[in-house]
């Protein structure tokens, strides 16, 4: 069955577009419908359905696979993003964008904007060129040393600072979005923030220490626009692992400015791993690991490239 406000499902539908209604305080609907009726003049069946909770953009994207359609968008943030590629991972399904969510970085690092007009969201929809990206998995590894079933991410998974601050925006409903209530959120959680000591392994080797922050980039954005893993690509095979050491509070709000351009990491403090894969544990107590504006679990966990997993649909150009 549909979700509650949905259309029915058409069969035959070649663009799914998988709407968060509540994403752009209401906006997402709008522009849903407006996207798809473009679709439509320029000759393809589109259809618009809606989400009503956790789960439901996965479920939706599967049933418009399994009905075969050749493009699923997502219409919200880079959550929504997340549980429609999930359900696209090893099908010649595409991914295709409509964004209006928080911070849109994958649509964002893919050449998508939330400002682009109705008619181009839409030709890339219909006749954007397809390329194929690698993906991020999340497993959490239980005390006997197995490990859980994978979650997939799209853009940077956060431990660390940047994880509590995700969490801080993740659980309010802020008036603002992107990187400006990222920044609120830093603002909040700077002045009670204790760094954590972490245990990362990976084909670098081993760091243990008390670390602001460890981000493990498949893309250079996260928080709307913030360039945390600059040298990130989304088909290299690797991950871009930025760590920045703790430092003393007054030293973070100087780092963070240079965050926007990839500068920070110039900074003694920071240094940038590559590595396929990548072993976490936080000694002292768990910790949470957030990606894509959403918490994916704690540590210990493991986080691996899932290369070259999924087709998406982009402009000729993209920012990587």
């Amino acid at each position: 069955m549909p979700s509650p406000g949905s259309f029915p499902s058409m069969s035959n539908a070649e663009i799914s577009i998988v709407t968060n209604p509540a994403a752009g305080r209401g906006k997402a609907r709008w522009l849903a419908e407006q996207v798809a009726a473009a679709v439509r003049r320029a000759g393809p069946v589109a259809e618009v359905v809606f989400t009503s909770g956790a789960g439901d953009a996965r479920r939706l994207a599967a049933e418009a696979v399994a009905n075969g359609a050749r493009v699923v968008a997502g219409c919200g943030g880079d959550g929504t993003l997340q549980e429609i590629a999930s359900s696209l991972v090893g099908t010649e399904c595409a991914l295709g964008f409509v964004p209006v969510g928080r911070c849109n970085d994958l649509a964002r690092a893919l050449g998508v904007f939330s400002k682009d007009p109705i008619e181009r969201l839409a030709a890339n929809l219909t006749s954007g060129r397809r390329r194929t990206i690698d993906l991020g998995t999340y497993r959490f590894r239980d005390a006997s040393g197995q490990l859980g079933a994978p979650r997939y991410f799209c853009t940077v998974a956060t431990l660390g600072f940047d994880s509590a601050v995700s969490r801080f925006v993740e659980q309010r409903r802020l008036p603002i979005k992107g990187t400006p209530a990222y920044l609120y959120g830093v603002i909040r959680v700077l002045s009670k923030y204790e760094c954590p000591r972490v245990r990362l392994r990976g084909d670098f080797g081993e760091l243990d220490e008390r670390v602001l922050l460890a981000a493990t980039g498949n893309t250079p954005f996260y928080g709307g626009a913030m360039q945390i893993a600059p040298g990130a690509k989304l088909d290299d095979g690797v991950f871009h692992v930025c760590v920045v050491k703790e430092v003393p509070q007054r030293t973070v709000l100087g780092i963070l400015p240079r965050v926007f351009s990839g500068r920070h990491v110039d900074h003694p403090a920071a240094t940038v791993f590559r590595t396929q894969r990548l072993e976490l544990e936080t000694p002292d107590a768990p910790e949470w690991i957030c990606a894509d504006g959403e918490t994916l679990g704690p540590t210990p966990a493991v986080l691996e490239v899932a290369a070259q997993v999924l087709h998406v649909q982009n402009p000729e150009k993209s920012l990587i």
